[in-house]
């Protein structure tokens, strides 16, 4: 009958309009990988801060002469270097995820990115830290059916904020009064007392890259929820058309990432 014909292709065409309109970008488990390797810089980040946790604790042992914090300090200064490093050219698709240099043309408020609820939660940790990046992830066929995050920058002038510009602030002075100010960077092993102060700056700044880390291993699951999430809703409205080659809805299954760049 016509109005059962009528209903029937409304039906369908409600139907095909969220089964295949999902946003045109890349594959939802590219997402995925993206977090991941941000995880996985952040990952050596913390694991070199540790090396200099190690090495702190060791030029705070009395026992070592200042030829022996010499050779330490030579170490710091190569993985503090690293560290700057890692933080600048770590990137995907042109989104450079832990350097500052960005911030300001990809770092957007909420309310800026059409998500429901406009909320990005960050860690109380990090309210203070710098954000590089906000990553807005489209997960669904409608208007704002979206999830976000913050990247934050994890470069030494971020997680040490301040000491980069103490560290330089004695370059000009006697030898006598550079004495405790001698390394290239924040963490100085020079004395004692230096390194003693180097393992407290050391432990915020392992805080930062580990709270990150936290935050976005949350995001990961609950976006892989999303995606199991749209997987079913699609499934369910595809019951009578299932997919060809014997593949799941979450294998086509795409979101859209938001930038600036975009």
């Amino acid at each position: 009958m016509a109005t059962e014909d009528t209903s029937g292709t409304t039906a369908e065409t409600e139907s095909t309009t969220r089964s295949d309109a999902q946003p045109i970008a890349i594959p939802a488990a590219h997402v995925v990988s993206l977090v991941q390797t941000t995880e996985a810089h952040l990952d050596e980040l913390a694991t070199i801060l540790q090396r200099q946790r190690v090495l702190s604790i060791q030029s705070a042992n009395g026992t070592y002469g200042e030829e022996d914090r010499s050779a330490i300090q030579i170490e710091i200064d190569e993985l503090t270097d690293e560290i700057d490093r890692i933080a600048e050219q770590a990137s995907i698709n042109r989104m450079r995820m832990l350097t500052d240099a960005s911030a300001e043309a990809n770092v957007k408020a909420a309310d800026e990115l059409g998500i429901a609820p406009a909320e990005i939660k960050d860690p109380a940790s990090l309210a203070d830290a710098q954000a590089s990046w906000t990553l807005r992830v489209h997960v669904g066929a409608n208007t704002d059916e979206a999830l976000a995050v913050n990247l934050f920058a994890a470069n030494i002038q971020s997680l040490f904020v301040g000491e980069a510009d103490a560290a330089d602030a004695g370059q000009g002075e006697p030898l006598a009064e550079q004495r405790s100010i001698q390394a290239s960077g924040p963490v100085n092993v020079m004395t004692v007392v230096d390194a003693n102060s180097s393992i407290a700056k050391i432990d915020v700044a392992l805080r930062s890259v580990t709270d990150q880390l936290s935050n976005l291993g949350a995001f990961q699951n609950r976006l892989e929820s999303a995606i199991r999430s749209a997987d079913y809703t699609v499934e369910g409205l595809t019951a009578n058309g299932a997919p060809e080659g014997g593949g799941t809805v979450a294998d086509g299954l795409t979101v859209e990432i938001t930038t600036a760049e975009s």
